[in-house]
């Protein structure tokens, strides 16, 4: 007879392998709920605005409507002056069913350079009105049918309806297109000759870091002893590049280049001086790397300085919908959101600098100094409660506190500081509460530790607990960064435009100026409320954007998290 301890044991393995195949699937339907959002986006982008010829149906008449259109319009001629055919002909060819056998007619379209002149294509039972037909451009001509059955467009040959002269597509076959020049662009470098030094050997500094060549090890042997001459050359070179390059992005890049690299091989320097004093051997690289002080952090920031950087300086990569075009009323493919994804950045790194300190504070005081009172415990309440407000509430906070004059307003107005201030206020719930559960997981034991050797208190928190509490820390936060980052509702109450065509200026509220400014989540509601096709492929490239500066941030946040937990467990 079977013990209940066995049966209980078969039934608890049971209920964990349903509880697992749940899980997975769940999972499964997830990352499939994903692709899918991800499929309908690159549709919407791609099938509309690889503009092709003129297609679609007009629809069959009926005794309420007895005449059904179809709208044609082409942007430039396709005859010169004289007459004489520029590229191909236009041709359409128009497909019905006439008592279920095809029907075919194919339609020749002049478009001259004269506006306003029109004419309309019938169809009846009797067949298509003409064969050939002469419009002005610009000018809205129509296909009208009084068939009881659809009547399909299709053009055949010629430039597509919103084209150039030479009937290439206006602005560009795809709404993001890139072009990426190495090095040169146009017979010129694209960045400083100093510059791109630097980047070179940042480059040669992480090589030496993470694989190290023996001769370049020898070599660098006689710098031992003169890391303070190198790191003042460095800094020196900083300085030069920066004013080489008259303070642009690229010089900036450079100057931080020629810093990190500094830090790098002063670190290795001294690794290999703590290695000779040893008597050992400096090309022995399993016990150089432990030699080198916080090998890994230097290697973590000089290698996302270096994929950074290389966007800037050894490439030009020109992306005109994200960096150069503004928004558009009239002409679709010819907009952009240049000004939206700069107020998206500037919003975002104003709500990280106001927001993580003050709430990684307040965690560290709630868990580590706080006493366990009725009021803490209240602030706790308020804490977690303020993290499932509606986000439209912030707004309203925000419009009070940082946009309005007088009272507690600080009349910062409608203005990029005011939407950083409240979209920072937004997300300091949210980091309070992932701080704190990444507090409370680090082991009471390391404490005790602590406590046990004479630590204080402070030297307990920041030695000891907050390194182990930094991997839940750093993606607790950037995570709450990227959820803020598409809300649209607080900003339109902070007074967010929907049309901005020039850059946002982040000081305006304080400095004055341009104060109105707009996102990217603002600039793809704006574009989904209009009514054309072309607008919705804007907002759905827009969300593109969006979605890939989502996945930097949160790349970053795994990044981070990898590498303090590479600390925590060497």
């Amino acid at each position: 007879m079977k013990k209940d301890i066995d049966l209980l044991k078969k039934r608890n393995r049971r209920r964990r392998d349903v509880m697992e195949k749940v899980g997975s699937t769940g999972l499964a339907l997830s990352g499939l709920i994903g692709l899918m959002f991800l499929s309908v986006l690159v549709w919407q982008i791609a099938i509309p605005t690889f503009i092709e010829g003129e297609t679609g149906e007009v629809s069959p008449a009926s005794e309420f409507i007895p005449v059904s259109e179809y709208i044609l319009k082409w942007d430039h001629p396709t005859v010169d002056d004289n007459g004489d055919l520029i590229g191909d002909e236009v041709v359409l060819r128009l497909t019905w069913d006439d008592n279920g056998a095809e029907r075919t007619h194919d339609v020749a379209i002049t478009v001259t350079s004269e506006r306003n002149l029109r004419e309309d294509i019938v169809v009846n039972e009797s067949g298509v009105s003409t064969d050939a037909v002469t419009v002005g451009k610009k000018t809205k001509f129509y296909v009208q049918s009084s068939l009881t059955v659809p009547v399909e467009i299709e053009q055949l040959t010629g430039p597509v309806p919103a084209a150039d002269e030479t009937g290439s597509p206006a602005v560009s076959s795809f709404v993001i297109s890139a072009d990426v020049d190495v090095l040169v662009s146009e017979g010129e470098l694209v960045s400083h000759p100093f510059a791109l030094v630097a980047w070179v050997v940042l480059l040669v500094s992480i090589v030496l870091l993470s694989y190290p060549v023996t001769p370049l090890l020898k070599g660098m042997e006689s710098l031992i002893g003169r890391q303070r001459m190198l790191r003042f050359g460095s800094y020196g070179l900083g300085v030069l590049t920066l004013l080489a390059g008259a303070f642009s992005l690229e010089a900036y890049l450079g100057a931080a280049c020629w810093v990190v690299s500094a830090v790098g091989m002063n670190r290795m320097l001294e690794g290999m001086e703590r290695l000779r004093s040893q008597g050992r051997d400096i090309t022995q690289f399993d016990r150089l790397k432990h030699s080198i002080t916080n090998r890994e952090g230097v290697l973590l920031w000089a290698r996302m300085l270096l994929v950074f950087s290389a966007l800037f300086i050894p490439l030009l990569v020109d992306i005109p919908f994200l960096t150069e075009r503004y928004q558009d009323i009239f002409q679709p493919y010819a907009s952009g959101i240049r000004s939206a994804f700069f107020g998206t950045i500037w919003v975002m790194g104003i709500a990280m600098v106001v927001s993580m300190p003050v709430s990684i504070g307040a965690a560290i005081y709630l868990e580590e100094y706080a006493a366990p009172t009725g009021m803490t415990k209240l602030i706790q309440a308020l804490v977690t409660n303020l993290a499932g407000v509606p986000s439209i509430v912030f707004g309203m906070f925000g419009l009070a506190v940082f946009v309005k004059q007088g009272g507690i307003g600080m009349g910062l107005g409608p203005s990029i500081l005011a939407a950083g201030f409240t979209m920072g206020v937004m997300a300091m719930p949210i980091i309070v509460l992932a701080s704190q559960e990444a507090l409370r997981s680090v082991p009471s034991s390391i404490r005790e530790s602590a406590y046990g050797v004479g630590c204080t208190q402070w030297q307990v928190t920041r030695d000891h607990v907050l390194p182990s509490a930094m991997p839940g820390i750093m993606t607790g936060s950037i995570l709450a960064m990227s959820r803020i980052m598409g809300e649209a509702a607080p900003l339109v109450v902070v007074g967010a435009a929907a049309l901005v065509l020039f850059d946002p200026e982040p000081l305006a509220g304080i400095t004055g100026g341009n104060l109105n400014f707009t996102v990217i989540p603002i600039q793809i509601y704006f574009w989904t409320s209009e009514p054309e096709h072309a607008w919705h492929s804007m907002a759905a490239a827009a969300s593109i954007s969006l979605i890939l500066l989502l996945a930097t941030m949160n790349s970053v946040a795994i990044l981070l998290r990898q590498h303090f937990r590479k600390r925590l467990n060497p």
